[in-house]
């Protein structure tokens, strides 16, 4: 692992590299790795020191645990990405989901929890419906795979979140991707127009006015494309 991290950082630091004079200026990014298990003899930090002519230079790769994260710190803190992986946290319990129901319960309790977190971040538009039904969607193929011997966990668990993506939430995902490429293209075909008649000499006043009319813009939202 230390080796991939040491190619990826270093490929990076290259491709961004900055060559001054005689002075070649590489900055390695700031990586971290998670773990989705992790034991007593996990490291907190992987290390990777260099030896080099000019001395010996080591910097830390911070070890996050996704088993060690609530349900709170996980959307306090925004990490969304973590939620597929929560079912780690109760890997070591399957066996207790699948013979005792009033246990299982509190498992999907804590999955409603997330459901409805999602819901109310979807409504205050934190979120998209894309990002929501992505979220659920790996999530259910998370738990397919680790709790494929658990047919007890893996029901009850679907059950709260969901199975496959509604039909009309698949229409408003098309909706909204279609919605932002023509968004993005309105905005090229813009700033596109801006240059050319730029190149061409042509006054900022007059750019404003051609691309207002174009494309049917204000006034004020016309002055940001020059």
């Amino acid at each position: 692992m230390l080796v991939r991290f040491f190619e990826y950082d270093t490929q990076i630091a290259l491709d961004e590299g900055l060559v001054h004079g005689n002075i070649l200026t590489v900055t390695l990014p700031h990586s971290a790795v998670l773990f989705l298990r992790h034991h007593a003899s996990t490291p907190d930090t992987l290390t990777i020191r260099m030896v080099t002519p000019g001395g010996t230079v080591e910097y830390d790769i911070p070890v996050m645990k996704s088993q060690q994260y609530t349900l709170k710190e996980v959307f306090e803190k925004n990490l969304l990405l973590l939620i597929p992986f929560y079912i780690f946290s109760h890997e070591t319990r399957f066996k207790e989901y699948e013979k005792d129901k009033t246990k299982l319960r509190t498992l999907q309790k804590e999955y409603e929890q997330i459901k409805n977190k999602l819901e109310e971040l979807l409504n205050q538009g934190a979120i998209s419906e894309y990002t929501r039904c992505t979220i659920i969607d790996m999530s259910n193929k998370v738990l397919e795979h680790i709790a494929a011997k658990y047919n007890s966990v893996k029901e009850g668990v679907k059950a709260v979140m969901g199975g496959k993506v509604l039909e009309y939430e698949a229409k408003t995902i098309k909706r909204e991707g279609v919605r932002e490429g023509i968004e993005q293209g309105i905005e090229q075909g813009i700033e596109g127009t801006v240059s050319i008649l730029k190149n061409l000499g042509i006054p900022p006043q007059t750019i404003l006015i051609k691309i207002q009319e174009q494309y049917n813009l204000t006034p004020e939202a016309s002055k940001k494309y020059l």
